[in-house]
């Protein structure tokens, strides 16, 4: 059985579907409910490719039980999915009925570290890149940014000045550079996190507001944002924010 999440939606099912097939198992495979589109569209590809019936499946439905009941049905020997570190957990209990291997992609918190050596603008590009490519929605996001003392000052003033240059919009326009989240409940899932940085003593740089009225209205837009002055037991420094949130803290050395 494999389950993956709302982001990369036909990379993620290439990803599960092709090693598991090439193996030689039958797969149930199942989608977000948020983006279910893809996955039907190449299981009908599947079908008139000649798979034999039974060897790929897809069902649609929600985690809490279309995903639970994968995780926890006896006949399932192993289950792959990719997704968030609470439901990651909830899989781990649900496969122990029977004792499934599981493989879990979870969520990350991760570090991009920039020496004062550096190609300067291509740093600040990579950062940008990192940060804020597909809204930040994505695992591998490097949504913590470590910059030496000694180009600190430059640096932040050259990422925001490119930071608030980023034109935000709809993906069917080609001027557009990032995009909107997946959801309202998630957007407020991200602006809370900023709420969050701010009471806690963070910097807000740029951002950190909701996109509304225009071009934006009716979708789920967001300004890319970027806090410094963070310390490492704010919550927008330890937990995945999965959104267009760059968080800068500085170092001295490489020994710190």
């Amino acid at each position: 059985a494999q389950i993956v999440p709302w982001n990369y939606p036909l990379l993620m099912a290439a990803w599960k579907l092709a090693p598991a097939l090439a193996a030689g198992n039958a797969v149930v495979f199942k989608p977000s409910e948020l983006t279910p589109v893809t996955a039907v569209k190449l299981f009908e590809l599947i079908e008139q490719a000649g798979f034999p019936a039974g060897v790929a499946n897809l069902v649609l439905g929600d985690g809490p039980r279309v995903g639970h009941a994968l995780a926890a049905h006896p006949d399932v020997d192993k289950i792959a999915f990719t997704g968030g570190t609470v439901t990651g957990r909830k899989i781990m209990q649900a496969a122990s009925g029977n004792l499934k291997k599981i493989s879990l992609e979870l969520g990350g918190k991760n570090p991009n570290i920039v020496f004062a050596d550096a190609d300067f603008e291509a740093a600040v590009e990579y950062a940008m890149f990192g940060a804020f490519a597909n809204s930040g929605q994505v695992c591998a996001a490097g949504s913590r940014l470590l910059v030496e003392e000694s180009i600190c000052e430059r640096f932040i003033e050259r990422l925001v000045q490119r930071t608030k240059a980023i034109v935000v919009g709809s993906g069917l326009s080609d001027r557009t550079e990032m995009g909107p989240l997946i959801s309202e409940a998630h957007l407020n899932k991200v602006l809370g996190y900023v709420e969050s940085g701010k009471a806690e003593g963070a910097t807000l740089l740029c951002g950190g507001n909701r996109l509304t009225g225009g071009e934006y209205a009716g979708g789920y837009f967001m300004e890319p944002t970027i806090f410094t002055d963070a310390r490492s037991d704010m919550r927008i420094v330890k937990e995945e924010i999965f959104g267009p949130v760059l968080v800068v803290q500085t170092f001295r050395d490489e020994a710190e």
